[in-house]
C-alpha cells in the first residue's frame, strides 16, 4: 500500500510540474499579440512555484521578452525620439538577470549527474551582444542627473565580464577588447564619487583607471584631494611623489616641494629627491625636483645647477629647469653679498683710485653669474613669451647689472603693461 501512495503522489507531482511548464504555451499568445507584460507575469509566477522544472527555457524566454521591450526603447533612443530611461533600464536589469538565472539552471545537472545545456550557447551570445548597455544605462542617468543610479550602471557595466556566463578567459578577453572604454569608466566613476564626497571609492576608481595613462592629471588630484579630506597626508605624500615621476606635472612638483619647504623638512625633502632619482634616472621631473632641493633648501648652488643641467639634457625646452638655472647663478651673488664676499660690490662707499683695480676684479666677478644665467632666463622668454610675469623682472635686473640700457629699456617697457 505505501508503495502505491508513493507512486500516486509522484504522478501527482508530474502532473503539476507539467502544468507549470505549459506557462511556455499559455504565454505564446500573448507574445503574438505583443502582449509581452502579460507573458512575463506568467513566466514569474511560475518561476516562483516549486514543481516547476524548465527553469532555464522559462528564464531563457522571460529575458527575451525583456528583450523585446527593451529594444523598443533602444530603438527609440537610436533614432534620437523621446524614450523611457526607467523602463530602459529595469528591461536591462531583468533581461540580464533572466539570462544569468538560465544559464545557472542550464549547467545543473540532471538526476543522473549529466549536464546538457540546451540554452547556454544562446544566453551567453546575448550577454554579449549586452556588454555596453550598462554603460549608455549610466551616461543616460547622469544626464538625468541621477548620480545615484549612473555610479549603480556604471559598476554594473565594469562588473559585467564576471557574469557567471563568461568563463575566465573570456572575460579577460572582452577586458583587453574593452580596456579603454572600461578604463574611461574607471574615470567617470573617480570623478562621479569626488563629487560625492565619497571619498574611498573615488580612491579606489581612481587607482583602477591609474593603471593606465589616461587622464592621469586629473586623476592624481581627485585622489590627492580625497586622501586630505580623509586626513590621510601619509598617503596624500605618497600619491603626490608618484604623481611628479610619472606626470612631470610643474603643479605637481612645486606642491611637493612647498610641502618639504613649508615643514621645514630639509631631510625628508633630500630623501625623497634621492630617491626618485635612483627610481627614475631617466626623468626630468627627478632631477628637477633634487635641484629644487639643493638651490631652496640646501642653498647648494653649484650642486643645484648640475641637477638642473641633467633635467635640461632630457628636455632643453623645460621652462622651470630654465628658470631655475638661472637662479643658481642669480642667487649665487646674492649669497656671496649677504656673506661680505665683496667689499666693494653693493656698498655706498666711494671707489678710490687705489681700489679700482679690485673693484673691477669684483664687478668682473659678479658680472661672470648675470652673463652665465642672461641665456637661461632669453630661452624662457622665447618659451613662454605671452607669460611676462616668469621672466620679465628677472632678465630687467640681469640687463641692468650687465649694463645692457637698450635690453632694460624695453623689458621696463613690458613690465610696465603686466
Amino acid at each position: 500500500m505505501k508503495k502505491i501512495v508513493i507512486m500516486a503522489a509522484m504522478t501527482l507531482a508530474g502532473i503539476t510540474a507539467q502544468a507549470q511548464n505549459s506557462v511556455i504555451f499559455k504565454a505564446q499568445p500573448l507574445e503574438q499579440k505583443g502582449d509581452l507584460r502579460g507573458a512575463i507575469a506568467l513566466y514569474e509566477a511560475a518561476l516562483q512555484n516549486p514543481k516547476t522544472t524548465k527553469f532555464a527555457e522559462i528564464h531563457h524566454k522571460t529575458a527575451e521578452n525583456y528583450a523585446k521591450i527593451f529594444n523598443g526603447e533602444l530603438d527609440k533612443a537610436a533614432h534620437q525620439m523621446p524614450f523611457d530611461t526607467v523602463v530602459f533600464c529595469n528591461a536591462l536589469d531583468n533581461m540580464i538577470d533572466h539570462y544569468t538565472k538560465s544559464h545557472q539552471a542550464d549547467i545543473q545537472p540532471d538526476k543522473k549527474g549529466r549536464v546538457e545545456p540546451k540554452f547556454e550557447v544562446a544566453n551567453r551570445a546575448r550577454l554579449m551582444f549586452m556588454l555596453d548597455y550598462y554603460n549608455y544605462a549610466a551616461m543616460f542617468m547622469y544626464q538625468n542627473r541621477d548620480t545615484v543610479q549612473a555610479i549603480n550602471y556604471f559598476e554594473k557595466y565594469l562588473a559585467l565580464p564576471d557574469n557567471p556566463i563568461f568563463s575566465k578567459a573570456q572575460a579577460d578577453s572582452i577586458r583587453t577588447v574593452k580596456h579603454q572604454a572600461y578604463n574611461q569608466t574607471a574615470i567617470n566613476m573617480a570623478t562621479l564619487n569626488y563629487s560625492r564626497k565619497a571619498w574611498d571609492k573615488a580612491i579606489k576608481y581612481a587607482d583602477i583607471a591609474l593603471k593606465d595613462d589616461q587622464g592621469l592629471r586629473d586623476l592624481y588630484i581627485i585622489k590627492m584631494q580625497s586622501q586630505a579630506a580623509m586626513g590621510d597626508s601619509a598617503a596624500w605624500l605618497s600619491t603626490i611623489t608618484e604623481a611628479v615621476g610619472r606626470t612631470e606635472d610643474a603643479m605637481f612638483m612645486q606642491n611637493l616641494l612647498y610641502y618639504y619647504v613649508s615643514k621645514n623638512d630639509q631631510a625628508g625633502a633630500e630623501k625623497m629627491a634621492g630617491e626618485m632619482v635612483a627610481q627614475l634616472p631617466t626623468s626630468k621631473a627627478a632631477w628637477y625636483m633634487k635641484g629644487c632641493v639643493e638651490l631652496n633648501m640646501k642653498k647648494a648652488y653649484t650642486e643645484a645647477r648640475s641637477s638642473f643641467e641633467k633635467a635640461l639634457a632630457i628636455d632643453p625646452d623645460f621652462v622651470e629647469a630654465n628658470i631655475n638655472t638661472a637662479y643658481t647663478y642669480v642667487n649665487q651673488v646674492v649669497a656671496d653679498k649677504m656673506a661680505g664676499k665683496f667689499k666693494f660690490i653693493g656698498t655706498s662707499k666711494r671707489i678710490t683710485p687705489a681700489q679700482e683695480a679690485a673693484y673691477k676684479k669684483e664687478l668682473e666677478l659678479v658680472q661672470s653669474y648675470y652673463k652665465s644665467a642672461l641665456p637661461y632666463m632669453e630661452r624662457v622668454r622665447q618659451l613662454i613669451p605671452d607669460k611676462p610675469r616668469q621672466w620679465a623682472h628677472t632678465l630687467q635686473m640681469i640687463y641692468e647689472n650687465l649694463q645692457m640700457k637698450t635690453e632694460k629699456a624695453e623689458i621696463d617697457a613690458i613690465i610696465a603693461n603686466i
